[in-house]
């Protein structure tokens, strides 16, 4: 019988190490029982992949605490570790915070010191019908790791201790990505951004601030010079100066624009639609090629929905992006909430991006469809080239 060659056990460390790298770091593990060969190369990949973990009782987590500590207890004396997963659902807070925060800070005690680069942290509930305060604090140590390059967190509270102790700084930080976090108070919010000098790519969803405590001359004062992309869902009294060196802009929430920076860079712009401030908005981003509208959605801050629509007014002066950059244009949920104010935007829009090629409507419902695609086709356009487009409203833009 002839006995074929094991090419894979035969390739080199670093592409083992590169093919172990794409599974969780259990099923890592086991690829130690395969051969000799095998036994020891997973205690030293740059990757530790923890994810989709489910703990919902103290017994479950007892053991997860156990493998993992097995897991870094096995690690090769001196093997760096580039990137760290954790993704864990837990069924109490309480739980959170006395068995699985204090192993952790050992873990990420270990971790840090081994030149991290990418960290991954998310924790949620089993219940989803938790308050949002429930949420463990982060650990410190992560603050003062000069080595990342991309922070993702989600669930976590950071107070101010954190951001105020000694070796605080994400130096080399270029990517972050915040979810589900409560802040102490906007002053800790601000000075954590402020401590990524070269931060290109933010991302920020569903950040709450416990006290409302607002220290508007630092939030004045930050600019991420360095921003290309910035993400921004509902996060109160974000100082929208701080992004305003980014080509990429999605902002998703109530808008209270007072001195409006210049976005010198921005080419790409998502934004809610309410009243005119989408317009008032445009005519500080002089290079915009791409803009897209999304319909505010009917949450608790759309109380004055009615007031703030009814002062809609098209503008006497046209922004410079009509004239010479606007190329699309996308209306979501057009007619959503107010017809005839999505039906005066349109028109608005139309008559006057001079270089404008395709404008793109999404219709909610069947609110009559056929009538407004009709009076929309009626409209004049300032481009001669502009194509209307019509697509069906759960298709994804």
């Amino acid at each position: 019988m002839v006995v074929e060659e094991d090419r894979i056990s035969n390739l080199s460390d670093d592409i083992l190490h590169r093919i172990l790298s794409f599974n969780p770091t259990k099923d890592a593990v086991r690829t130690g029982v395969l051969s000799k060969r095998w036994i020891h190369v997973w205690r030293s990949i740059p990757l530790l992949n923890f994810t989709n973990i489910k703990l919902p009782d103290i017994v479950s987590i007892h053991l997860f605490n156990r493998f993992l500590h097995s897991v870094i207890a096995s690690r090769v004396a001196n093997a760096g570790i580039n990137t760290f997963h954790l993704d864990i659902a837990y069924a109490k807070i309480d739980n959170a915070k006395s068995l699985i925060i204090p192993n952790l800070i050992i873990w990420l005690n270990f971790i840090v010191q081994r030149q991290l680069n990418y960290l991954d942290l998310h924790f949620n509930l089993l219940n989803a019908a938790n308050c949002f305060h429930e949420r463990p604090r982060f650990p410190n140590i992560v603050f003062s790791c000069k080595t990342l390059v991309v922070l993702n967190l989600s669930w976590f509270s950071v107070d101010g201790f954190a951001v105020s102790c000694s070796g605080f700084g994400f130096p080399s930080l270029k990517t972050l990505n915040l979810k589900n976090i409560n802040f102490y108070d906007h002053q800790v919010f601000i000075l954590l951004l402020a401590g990524c000098p070269v931060l290109e790519d933010i991302k920020l969803c569903n950040i709450v601030f416990l006290s409302w405590k607002v220290d508007h001359p630092a939030a004045e004062r930050l600019y991420l010079s360095k921003l290309i992309r910035a993400d921004i869902t509902d996060c109160p009294c974000f100082p929208i100066k701080a992004v305003s060196n980014s080509v990429f802009l999605r902002f998703q929430m109530r808008m209270e624009f007072h001195e409006l920076p210049i976005f010198h860079n921005l080419t790409h712009l998502v934004i809610n639609n309410i009243s005119d401030l989408v317009l008032k908005l445009l005519h500080y981003c002089p290079k915009l090629q791409n803009l897209v509208i999304y319909q505010k959605t009917q949450t608790e801050w759309d109380t004055n929905f009615e007031a703030e629509q009814g002062s809609w007014l098209p503008q006497k002066s046209v922004p410079q992006c009509f004239s010479s950059n606007l190329r699309t244009c996308i209306i979501r949920d057009f007619a959503f909430l107010d017809l005839e104010h999505d039906m005066m935007l349109a028109r608005h829009i139309l008559n006057n991006a001079g270089v404008l090629e395709t404008m793109t409507i999404s219709i909610w419902g069947d609110k009559e469809q056929h009538e407004i695609e009709m009076e929309l086709s009626s409209y004049p356009r300032a481009s001669a080239k502009c194509q209307l487009q019509f697509i069906d409203n759960k298709y994804d833009m």
